[in-house]
Parts: C-alpha cells; sequence; structure tokens
C-alpha cells in the first residue's frame, strides 16, 4: 500500500480516504474532529440561510437578512475549500490520483532485458590491461564482487594470484563460494582468469579449466564441491562470459608471420641471440647481441634501446631489474627485460611504475610478454607485420 505524509501534521498514513482522514497523531490524539470530517456543506449551507431569515424576522430588518446571507455563503465558500477538513479531503483525492496514475504507468513498464554478452564486451575493455600488476587487477575486480568486506578480501585475493595465476593470464572476476559452517570463514575463494578457474578452500588450492557453469539470473558456478552464486557475487556471470569471449579471441587469433621462430635454447648465447632477434622484430631494428665478456649487465644493444637476458633457475628480482633501468634511463633508452624464470611480484611492479618492459621465454625459445607495456610494444610489432 501506497504511503503519503499528512498535510497537517505530517504523519505517514495509507493514501486512501480512510487512511488521511482518521489517521493519529504521534501523541494519540486524532488529527480532525470526526465532527469536522462528517458535516455535509450543503446542509451547513441551509442552516446559515435559516437562521439568517428568522433574525431577519425577529428583528424586522432587512439588512439583517443581506448580511446574515452574506455571512453564511461566505462560511459556506470558506468550509468548503479552505477549512482543515477541506485541505485534507484535496490532498485525499490527489493522492488517490497519484497512486492510481502509478499503478497504470507500472503496470505497462517492461523491465529491461539484461545483455550479458555485451556487459562482458564492457568489461574487457574497462579492466586494466593484460600484463598489469597484481594489485590493479585484483582492485578493478573488487569494485564488481558483491556484498563484501572488501578490505580482507583484497589482500587473501592479491596473495593467491601472486601464487597462482600466470604473467600472462587475465584476471577478469573475483568470487567468494557458499560458506558451509560457521567455521568457513566466508567460503571458498575464486578467481576468474581467461585460461581457468583458480580456486582457494582453507588449504587447498588447484585450477579448474572446466567449471560447471549454470547460467541464468540465479546461476551458479561449481568447482568440485564448492559453489559461486551469481546473486552474491555481482560480477561473476559477467566474468565468467568475458572469460568465453577472451577465449574465442585468443583461438582465432593469427600469428604474424614475422615473428622470429622458435629455437632451442641450449646456453646463454643462445639466449641472447634470440633476445637480439626479438628486439628487431619489436622495432629496434639495429639491435645486436654484445660480445662475450664483461658488459656491464647489458646483453643486448640498439640505438634507442637496451635489453638484459637472464637463463636462470629462479625469477628475476626487483634490484636487478632496477639496475638495468638506471642503465637505460643514463642512456636516453628504453629498457627490455628477457627472464627464462619470470619475476618476482616486486619487480612485476616496480617495472610497472617504471615503464620496463618484461619478457619471458622457456627453453624451446618461445618468447611471451609479462607486463602492460611489453604486452603494448608486442602488439605494435604484430600490427605492423600484419601490414
Amino acid at each position: 500500500m501506497s504511503m503519503l505524509a499528512c498535510p497537517l501534521c505530517g504523519r505517514q498514513v495509507m493514501a486512501t480516504r480512510q487512511g488521511l482522514a482518521r489517521h493519529q497523531r504521534a501523541e494519540g490524539q486524532p488529527c480532525l474532529p470526526e465532527s469536522g470530517m462528517a458535516i455535509n456543506t450543503p446542509a451547513l449551507g441551509c442552516a446559515a440561510v435559516a437562521v439568517s431569515l428568522v433574525a431577519a424576522v425577529v428583528l424586522a430588518s432587512w439588512t439583517v437578512l443581506w448580511v446574515g446571507l452574506l455571512a453564511s455563503l461566505g462560511a459556506v465558500v470558506w468550509w468548503a475549500g479552505f477549512s482543515p477538513a477541506a485541505r485534507v479531503a484535496a490532498a485525499d483525492r490527489r493522492a488517490i490520483q497519484a497512486v492510481e496514475e502509478g499503478a497504470a504507468s507500472s503496470a505497462g513498464v517492461t523491465p529491461p532485458v539484461r545483455d550479458v554478452a555485451q556487459e562482458a564486451k564492457r568489461l574487457l575493455e574497462e579492466l586494466p590491461p593484460l600484463g598489469s600488476t597484481v594489485e590493479d587487477a585484483v582492485a578493478a575486480c573488487m569494485t564488481r564482487l558483491g556484498p563484501f568486506d572488501p578490505q580482507p578480501l583484497a589482500v587473501r585475493f592479491t596473495k593467491l594470484a601472486r601464487a597462482h595465476v600466470a604473467a600472462d593470464e587475465w584476471i577478469l572476476g573475483l568470487a567468494v563460494g557458499v560458506a558451509r559452517g560457521p567455521s568457513d570463514n566466508g567460503g571458498a575463494l575464486a578467481i576468474v582468469t581467461d585460461r581457468a578457474l583458480v580456486v582457494k578452500d582453507r588449504d587447498v588450492v588447484y585450477r579448474d579449466e572446466e567449471p560447471v557453469i549454470q547460467p541464468g539470473e540465479y546461476g551458479r558456478l561449481d568447482s568440485g564441491a564448492r559453489t559461486f552464486l551469481f546473486t552474491s557475487n555481482h560480477g561473476l556471470e559477467v566474468a565468467l562470459t568475458a572469460r568465453e569471449l577472451a577465449a574465442d579471441s585468443r583461438r582465432t587469433a593469427v600469428i604474424p608471420a614475422g615473428r622470429p621462430p622458435e629455437r632451442l635454447i641450449r646456453e646463454a648465447r643462445d639466449a641472447e641471440l634470440i633476445a637480439a632477434e626479438w628486439m628487431r622484430y619489436l622495432g629496434f631494428a639495429d639491435a645486436v647481441a654484445t660480445a662475450d665478456g664483461a658488459d656491464g649487465g647489458i646483453d643486448v644493444v640498439s640505438a634507442r634501446a637496451v635489453a638484459q637476458v637472464k637463463l636462470e633457475g629462479k625469477p628475476t628480482g626487483r634490484p636487478t631489474v632496477q639496475q638495468l633501468h638506471g642503465v637505460a634511463v643514463h642512456e636516453g633508452k628504453t629498457g627490455v627485460f628477457f627472464a627464462a624464470a619470470g619475476y618476482t611480484p616486486q619487480a612485476r611492479t616496480w617495472a610497472q611504475t617504471s615503464g620496463t618492459v618484461l619478457f619471458r621465454f622457456d627453453r624451446q625459445g618461445a618468447v611471451e610478454p609479462v607486463n602492460a607495456a611489453a604486452h603494448q610494444l608486442l602488439a605494435d610489432a604484430d600490427a605492423r607485420g600484419r601490414q
């Protein structure tokens, strides 16, 4: 039932004739006397005219008659239009009319149809680009998570992503599972990437590349014994749809023919020569590998860039990346790093802020970008190769 504020006392009452006419004040007294609402206006006018006639006859004065008639007319007009009862009655009519018009208009309104595919395309455009730091990716997805406390969850999701999301994976969404008891601490956590679903439930962490999805407004995502509801994870359905779009785009992507071929890397010199080939493909046409010996940590040089190559079994740390950046800034060039074991989270974060380009390669000679700067550099090179 719709509610309306009384024009006299301001209380919220039902928008009906009875609700407006007979509601109570906060202190329990009637807003208007029952008699005031029950007086009939025509009867009041007739009574006033009769009183005027009687007074004129008794006093034998036409003046008294006319004055009485005018006074009666004024009283009737005032009561009909300006008395508290009249104002309540007018407000009553307006309220009922508004309720009827609102009901009629809402009856003909069709709720908009949700276009999840369009939302997924918009999500891919708005998220941080592939290769961004874990902190940026998690922060962007936290805004679409749902009614959860963001601070502790952001820390937990960041730790999970750093340990189990690859550098070349695109984080598309986050989800919190259904709690299975008071000690469940909010249920399992899930990170949706363009390649898999990374799930953490207590001390168990695993990757699920084919989770079971039940679409719809009240749909859910099942991964083993873990369940993630769309209703409590507002952006989950859109993230899963975006994952399918990203997978389709990856399957249909054509690798430009001009990319350097993959070759087996047996020793550090092989890695340096492959890095030089990739530097030339990336747009540094005069890039060459430096001679063996003391090179000051620089393995590939060109007029516009310097590169360092690390064929090690552990991730490259921030100090090493900082050293390359220092040389690049000193010479006014772009710093490009190639590492076989990837980079520590601190190194990736620092490279993101400094603009250092990070690539990773394997023993088969396959090179892939790690941060946003590398993705952009490779995308520009591929675009030139397609022309």
